[in-house]
């Protein structure tokens, strides 16, 4: 497979892209100059209210290893958009950050990183903005307007050491606690393969009710270059079905899965968190 070259996200994440920076420019405010007795006092009210960044518990607490945007505990009617304008502050800015090329250095190049594509020493990976779907993006309110909210997994690799994992290669190897769905959706892609692994880390939820628009994994070329400057986490877009859980709070736990991964001992590859949908 050929190494796709780019300098900017394709059009859709793009699109996105400006979307929220017209949102930026359109709600900042002047800087305010007061004189009096002879002096000046220069109160700098930059005040920038933006629809993505805010300062609450809903903003992504990104923990080391696995983390879940928006973190804590989702909780929204869909009927209402203030209830659901901080989950979507939160995954709009890490969406900003994930498709924004202009934080990379020149001697970086960024490369999309599907499955079996692997970054040289000086490139870094992104995944190609199809693994968000329709629903799931900005312009789409990340479709916290109905039942069916998105949300968005990534790791985040232990400070100054770089993660190794190691993907499985044989089909015959996957654990036995690994869940039925996931072992399914692995064998369906091993043979629409031509019986070929593909290099993932695989990831899978409790809650049976999810789509995913990928995999669902981290490509393994997500755990290479993380000190290059303008790396990028691995994601995985996730969209919860939850028609039938309204006035319930559901409660998931997410796991990776690779040879060495024993997720009855560490934190790091386990996210728990819960999601209510409140309708009258």
């Amino acid at each position: 497979m050929s190494r796709n070259m780019i300098t900017v996200p394709s059009e859709t994440p793009r699109k996105s892209y400006l979307y929220l920076k017209e949102k930026i420019s359109s709600n900042k405010k002047a800087t305010i100059v007061i004189s009096g007795g002879g002096c000046f006092i220069v109160v700098c009210l930059i005040v920038v209210v933006v629809t993505f960044v805010t300062c609450n518990s809903a903003v992504t607490a990104e923990k080391e290893g696995l983390f879940v945007i928006p973190s804590g505990n989702i909780k929204f009617n869909p009927n209402q958009k203030s209830t659901y304008e901080e989950e979507i502050s939160s995954l709009n800015q890490f969406f900003i950050d994930y498709y924004n090329n202009a934080t990379k250095a020149d001697d970086t190049q960024v490369i999309k990183c599907p499955p079996g594509v692997e970054p040289n020493a000086t490139q870094v990976c992104i995944l190609p903005e199809k693994i968000l779907g329709h629903e799931c993006n900005p312009e789409n309110v990340w479709n916290y307007n109905t039942t069916s909210p998105c949300i968005i997994l990534s790791y985040n690799g232990k400070t100054n050491r770089t993660t190794k994992f190691d993907p499985y290669d044989d089909i015959n190897e996957l654990p036995n606690q690994m869940p039925k769905l996931i072992k399914d959706k692995i064998k369906q892609i091993y043979f629409e393969e031509n019986n070929t692994m593909q290099e993932v880390i695989w990831v899978s939820c409790t809650f049976i009710g999810i789509h995913s628009y990928y995999g669902p994994g981290f490509p393994k070329s997500f755990f290479s270059n993380t000190n290059l400057p303008g790396y990028r986490k691995p994601i995985v877009a996730l969209q919860l079905i939850l028609k039938d859980e309204i006035n319930t709070t559901v409660e998931i736990t997410c796991n990776m899965w690779a040879k060495g991964i024993d997720n009855g001992k560490t934190s790091e590859t386990s996210v728990k968190f819960t999601v209510t949908v409140e309708k009258n």
